[in-house]
């Protein structure tokens, strides 16, 4: 009876641990660096995009990344440093101040709805994606400080204080 060298990924992992010392490795190495070098330089910038989206896509469902926050603005710096869009071009197209664009590349400055929305048609996104990471970062700073901000809020008072009524 032949046995299968391929073992199913355990804990819903998409794919077993690669051994990167292998000659397999190597060799894949070698076919995708060969198709890469093929590509020309639109397709290149395309693929560099796309892996920017899958890790805006990683940040949002990773849970390691809860102490390390990434904010809205550092994802878009990543984006027009890529395509070499200068600051004030990109602020004066979607109706920003350069300073206002600048506080939210800084993370000082929060994107709304209608900026997910703009952002996300230039960049081909979906417009949540935005809106996800700000929520997500949003999310680990209160959690971060929930020991400040709410520890004076209890059930027990509330309903202590409405049998005193």
């Amino acid at each position: 009876m032949k046995t299968n060298k391929y073992s199913k990924p355990q804990n819903g992992v998409l794919t077993n641990p690669m051994n990167t010392d292998s000659k397999e490795f190597k060799e894949l190495q070698l076919f995708l660096s060969n198709k890469a070098d093929n590509l020309s330089e639109k397709q290149k910038i395309q693929l560099e995009l796309f892996a920017l989206q899958v890790k805006m896509e990683d940040y949002i469902k990773s849970t390691d990344s809860e102490d390390n926050i990434t904010t809205v603005g550092d994802f878009l710096r990543l984006y027009i440093d890529k395509l070499g869009i200068k600051q004030n071009k990109l602020a004066s197209y979607i109706g920003l101040k350069p300073s206002n664009l600048n506080k939210i590349l800084s993370g000082t400055r929060k994107v709304n709805f209608e900026l997910s929305f703009i952002l996300g048609q230039i960049f081909n996104l979906d417009p949540k994606i935005w809106m996800l990471i700000q929520v997500k970062n949003e999310y680990i700073e209160l959690r971060n400080n929930r020991d400040v901000y709410f520890k004076n809020f209890k059930l027990e008072d509330l309903v202590e204080g409405s049998t005193r009524s």
